[in-house]
């Protein structure tokens, strides 16, 4: 009952408020869609770029064919509720966890005829839908966040692809995002315990944010490195996966299909597509090292950098050059946001560390977001010492 009237009093998601290159408001569906088309074109598109091919060489089945099996295992780590791609079936997920066992036998065949036969399959088109970005004017096409809508048998291809790649050593503890939090956490906590160690000791940390990283990798360069580190499979599938991807912008009120065929970035809206992106900017960040090895003096016992998805924190006794970092990552073109680019200076004699003295660490713990809990580091421990001892006298007294 409560599921029908959640359903029934269900609100459309509205269009958004789009201003022209004059400044005037857009109203009409079509028009919206065309602005926004054009956009995403210039951020997904590039006619210097070639385009992928889906395969390369002979036609020659796979040497690790798919298996009913793994069809099931990835359908099984598709979640329910979810909007639908370009096969606009609505439920799909739903419809496939509660298929009989001899649909997985067929969507298996299919995918193993298609790199068997070179036959072309159409599964990496999506839709896209547009958000507004927190904090931002909501008028400009650039202020937009994008959201890919891919369909299902594309997500159970890259879920297989994902699941073969990853190393096959079980570990005692199960890596989640809760557990990263923490490991970045305490790495900027020990950096703090060794300045107050050591009195001497100075610590810069510059911390970069990528602009749009998702949307700005090359995946010409990206299929070399994976050539190094996957199997001939997992390569032939990556590279199926990235090629004929086109993307069709959806707005309420406009019927009209307008697709464009992206070769910048992997699609996003799978699992697959986080884990290019990372393997992207280690290669690029190679690059970095080796130059900073000459110049950069780096902390003992320390590591001189720490990575989250795309936020970099560079470590080290001396400030790193912004500069020379947006030149590197220029190459691979990856953009820096020099506006969310900070610099911290982790030293006993700053103003920030006496200040943070008088702060309590328990105060900042609401604050969410990793520039947030950055803050943090600087606390003193004293202090915590002192709460903690104060707690206990005012459990003794009572």
């Amino acid at each position: 009952m409560f599921k029908t009237v959640k359903l029934v009093n269900q609100k459309k998601l509205e269009n958004l408020n789009i201003n022209d290159n004059e400044g005037k408001q857009i109203v009409n569906p079509t028009e919206i869609k065309g602005i926004i088309t054009d956009h995403s074109k210039s951020k997904f598109r590039d006619e210097s770029t070639k385009d992928i091919n889906p395969f390369d060489g002979q036609a020659r089945p796979l040497l690790n064919c798919i298996t009913h099996k793994d069809i099931r295992d990835s359908i099984n780590k598709l979640n329910n509720g979810r909007a639908p791609g370009r096969d606009n079936v609505k439920l799909c997920n739903e419809y496939l966890k509660y298929a009989p066992p001899i649909l997985d036998k067929q969507i298996a065949q299919i995918l193993n005829k298609t790199f068997e036969s070179y036959e072309s399959l159409r599964i990496n088109d999506g839709f896209l839908i547009t958000l507004s970005k927190l904090g931002k004017a909501k008028r400009p096409p650039s202020n937009l966040r994008p959201i890919i809508l891919l369909g299902s048998l594309r997500k159970i291809l890259s879920t297989i692809v994902l699941s073969r790649i990853r190393p096959k050593k079980k570990y005692l503890y199960r890596i989640v995002k809760a557990d990263l939090d923490i490991t970045v956490i305490w790495a900027h906590r020990w950096l703090t315990a060794k300045v107050r160690k050591d009195a001497n000791l100075e610590i810069n940390i510059t911390g970069f944010d990528m602009s749009a990283a998702f949307d700005t990798n090359n995946k010409e360069e990206l299929l070399p490195i994976l050539k190094e580190i996957v199997e001939e499979d997992e390569l032939r599938s990556i590279q199926f996966l990235l090629s004929e991807t086109a993307l069709d912008v959806k707005v309420n009120g406009c019927t009209q299909e307008t697709p464009f065929t992206t070769n910048i970035g992997p699609p996003q809206g799978d699992s697959l597509s986080p884990v290019l992106l990372i393997i992207y900017l280690e290669n690029a960040l190679k690059d970095i090292r080796s130059a900073q090895n000459n110049s950069q003096q780096p902390v003992h016992c320390m590591p001189s950098e720490i990575i989250y998805a795309d936020d970099i924190d560079f470590i080290g006794k001396e400030r790193i050059s912004v500069r020379d970092i947006e030149k590197n990552l220029k190459k691979h073109r990856l953009k820096v946001n020099l506006d969310k680019t900070k610099h911290t200076c982790v030293r006993k004699d700053t103003e920030e560390w006496k200040i943070s003295k008088k702060k309590s660490w328990f105060t900042s713990r609401k604050q969410r977001g990793y520039r947030a809990l950055k803050t943090t580091f600087k606390h003193s421990a004293s202090q915590t010492n002192k709460y903690l001892e104060q707690s206990k006298q005012n459990k003794t007294e009572n």
